[in-house]
């Protein structure tokens, strides 16, 4: 996963903190899980959808999604890349959406309530 910031910044540790992978993936420019690549340079793949998802719109707690990277955009996080393992194959994660549905799934609750 390369960085289109950072990560072709010509520095090398800039480009080893932003830089991760490889990963290999599959995948084509016809496909659902559109990947691409430039032929005349290889077929090592250049681009990826950034995120799936699908929702099924009959019962919203049943949607599904997943991130290429991360759910932390920060290099040192260690939630930098830990989508990126079941995004390249091709898996998802639960999306609650109901009130209900997304206080099952959670580990804690917290409360704000306005002070008087």
């Amino acid at each position: 996963m390369r960085s289109s910031t950072l990560g072709e910044s010509g520095i090398g540790p800039i480009e080893w903190l932003f830089n991760r992978g490889p990963w290999q993936v599959g995948g084509g420019g016809s496909l659902v899980d559109a990947t691409g690549w430039d032929a005349r340079e290889g077929y090592d793949v250049e681009t990826a959808p950034s995120m799936r998802m699908v929702v099924p719109l009959d019962d919203l707690d049943r949607a599904r999604w997943i991130n290429l990277t991360g759910a932390s955009g920060h290099a040192f996080n260690p939630h930098y890349t830990d989508q990126t393992d079941l995004w390249a194959a091709g898996e998802t994660l639960p999306w609650r959406f109901t009130a209900d549905a997304v206080g099952k799934a959670g580990e804690d609750v917290l409360v704000l309530t306005p002070g008087s």
